[in-house]
């Protein structure tokens, strides 16, 4: 398979949507999060600079009786949710206690970031918006991996990237951009549904398709879709692992989008400890 996207735009053109300074100031912040009973639990928030001026907030998570630099697990929460929520955290205190260091982050337009609670209506009605939320997104995920890999606990050759429906399909650009993500988990997530009429909707599309980015990954991907999902439907995710390269897999289950939890979770930590444990 050529490792070229499958959109027509130029990839150099698509390199600068999500261009930045490398050289912008972080101005990081951090301070303990939650609480400090727990002796195989330890939360930090931080907060950094990303383009725009916007301040990302994000949590750290890990176990701090273990010793060396962990593999980390940047863990992307769906739409209308956030880096706080059980949906995020509850995997990832598993993973922790397994052994990972668990990085998440409030995408554009959610969580502390959200102005006013946001809706799916909302959230997919507006496609430039979108567009821009997704990229600003992608960027914000590349400023947190320049904070995490300078932190002792994370070793920065075992990068893991674990996304779910709005965040898998936000992180593609990410996974496919940034070389230093070496295996990635995309749950629930898929391809852009057809070749819409709307011309903002087309524009929005060619930038942000995950099906684009899928060519571009040329480490271990695993796609974790549900029979019965009615948001990101099966030929969605079966055409986002088919425009990925080798080495991928997917992985299908009886279930739909509301209730891939927990069922869904089942093939995700073995694939991260093959690729980044082992």
């Amino acid at each position: 398979m050529s490792n070229q996207p499958t959109d027509t735009t130029p990839l150099p053109l698509l390199r600068q949507f999500y261009a930045y300074d490398r050289d912008l100031p972080l101005e990081v912040e951090t301070a303990p999060f939650g609480s400090a009973d727990s002796q195989a639990l330890r939360m930090e928030r931080f907060e950094i600079t990303s383009s725009h001026d916007e301040r990302v907030p994000g949590l750290v998570l890990w176990d701090p009786r273990r010793e060396g630099p962990r593999p980390v697990l940047l863990v992307a929460h769906p739409a209308t949710l956030g880096k706080g929520d059980e949906y995020v955290l509850s995997p990832a205190h598993d993973w922790i206690a397994r052994g990972a260091v668990c990085v998440t982050i409030d995408q554009a337009g959610h969580g502390e970031r959200a102005r006013r609670p946001i809706t799916m209506e909302e959230f997919t009605r507006f496609p430039q918006r979108r567009a821009a939320m997704a990229i600003q997104t992608v960027v914000d995920w590349m400023r947190t991996l320049d904070y995490v890999v300078t932190r002792p606990e994370i070793d920065p050759r075992r990068i893991g990237f674990v996304g779910f429906s709005m965040g898998g399909m936000r992180g593609a650009p990410f996974v496919g951009l940034d070389a230093r993500v070496g295996a990635a988990v995309f749950c629930i997530s898929g391809a852009a549904k057809g070749r819409p009429t709307d011309h903002a909707e087309r524009l929005a599309q060619q930038i942000t398709d995950p099906a684009t980015f899928a060519p571009l990954m040329d480490r271990p991907t695993l796609v974790v879709a549900g029979e019965r999902d009615d948001i990101v439907p099966p030929d969605a995710a079966q055409r986002f692992y088919d425009a990925m390269p080798e080495p991928r897999e997917i992985a299908w289950g009886a279930y739909g989008h509301w209730d891939f939890m927990p069922q869904g979770l089942a093939p995700v930590w073995p694939f991260l400890e093959r690729h980044l444990f082992d």
